[in-house]
């Protein structure tokens, strides 16, 4: 999800998302501030902030190392009563996983990336909200976000 861009995210009874405040490079990686919330009454309410992080890879003897694509993340994103795994992407961006643990997929999670920039945009009536769950077979397939409703 690109910086400063609002992502639902629906698991069971959870209905929020997340968005993505500032992304900022530093010695050891680089680090993605954001905000979790939940829909609670039809009120948006504010239910954690943190930071996200990619670290930087080892250097060894020439070579860049670490011990799997998870070993570079932080800990994982908690939203509310369950995690998935996310990471800072770049400074432009950063990337929430449909897994909670490496190669274990939440089937139960639902996401929707959205142009949203405010919060108070957010119209869960809006039929062009597009939800993806998990899928396997899904080719990979990369949308800009002013695209993604066209």
């Amino acid at each position: 999800m690109p910086v400063g861009r609002v992502l639902l995210i629906e698991r069971g009874s959870f209905l929020g998302g997340v968005k993505f405040i500032h992304n900022e490079q530093k010695a050891d990686g680089i680090y993605s501030k954001y905000e979790c919330f939940e829909f609670q009454n039809g009120r948006i309410k504010k239910i954690r902030e943190g930071e996200l992080l990619l670290k930087n890879p080892s250097k060894g003897k020439g070579f860049l190392f670490h011990s799997g694509p998870n070993s570079l993340f932080g800990p994982p994103l908690k939203i509310k009563d369950f995690t998935l795994s996310a990471a800072a992407g770049g400074l432009e961006h950063s990337t929430i996983y449909f897994e909670s643990k490496p190669n274990k997929p939440d089937r139960k999670v639902r996401m929707a990336p959205t142009p949203w920039v405010e919060l108070r945009e957010i119209n869960l009536s809006d039929p062009r909200i597009k939800w993806f769950a998990y899928d396997e077979k899904r080719e990979w397939k990369v949308i800009p976000i002013d695209k993604i409703w066209d």
